[in-house]
């Protein structure tokens, strides 16, 4: 499975992402107690045998948290390093594309199309088993299951249930997340800005998109960003996110997104 998975980088782009470049600012759930302005930078891409800005990100003190993919070259070993570093980790839960792709770039465990809702949680829960610590899961390709509003509301049920968030990360512009998670009444977290939009890694281009972000979470409280290791990001994404770390105001604060994801939820039921 090796140098075939994931080689979907950049031409998935072509046909299952939303635009990158879009932004998505929802209501305010900023409050007077809130004291800074909060940004979630989710990485994407653990675990693959592409390295490009792995161990920058591990090893640099900033609170990122690890998206990391399930069964494949390097998934142990970054669970493993991303917990021995008090990252946050998250589930990069495959998921098929609304067109026909190779089985291989899925990686072995990957929930389709037309699974059944209870096939697709016993995919989720074994991914999960291999990541006893993560806090909730998020989308890896996923253009068609995501459009499947059962499958998704499923997911949002697991999630609720085991006290997990689930990130949509909004790679395609017909999914129903957020559908669903209103019909099950769950937490809705969406990706605000991607860091290397239509195959744009350099490294002024991702500095920009996290000028972007703390555009949003001045506005509207915080902000959700998904960045990428290896062949989507890589070093020049990984260089960004610590010299924007070093450089950020005193209003604004990098923040696990569970955090995120807490302070939605006490608004929510307070």
């Amino acid at each position: 499975m090796k140098k075939i998975f994931l080689c979907l980088c950049g031409f998935l782009s072509l046909f299952c992402y939303l635009p990158h470049d879009a932004v998505f600012v929802k209501t305010s759930f900023a409050t007077e107690l809130q004291t800074k302005n909060k940004i979630a930078i989710v990485v994407d891409d653990f675990g693959s045998y592409e390295r490009g800005g792995v161990d920058e990100l591990l090893n640099s003190n900033i609170p990122i948290t690890c998206a990391i993919m399930p069964f494949v070259d390097h998934s142990k070993e970054d669970y493993e390093h991303a917990i021995s570093k008090n990252k946050e980790v998250i589930l990069h839960m495959p998921m098929q594309a609304h067109v026909g792709l190779p089985e291989s770039w899925y990686g072995p465990v990957y929930i389709k199309n037309y699974d059944q809702p209870e096939i697709a949680v016993q995919k989720l829960e074994k991914c999960l088993a291999e990541m006893p610590k993560a806090k909730g899961f998020n989308i890896h390709i996923g253009s068609g299951a995501s459009r499947n509003e059962e499958l998704m509301e499923a997911m949002y049920k697991y999630a609720s249930e085991h006290n997990m968030l689930f990130l949509d990360s909004r790679t395609n512009s017909g999914d129903k997340c957020e559908q669903a998670s209103e019909q099950t009444g769950s937490i809705y977290l969406g990706r605000d800005v991607f860091l290397e939009p239509h195959k744009n890694r350099s490294y002024s281009g991702v500095k920009n998109r996290l000028q972007e972000a703390s555009k949003i979470a001045e506005e509207k409280g915080y902000a959700i960003v998904i960045g990428h290791v290896g062949a989507e990001g890589g070093i020049n994404t990984a260089r960004a996110i610590i010299d924007f770390a070093q450089k950020l105001d005193k209003q604004t604060e990098i923040v696990p997104l569970s955090e995120i994801y807490n302070m939605i939820k006490e608004q929510k039921y307070q």
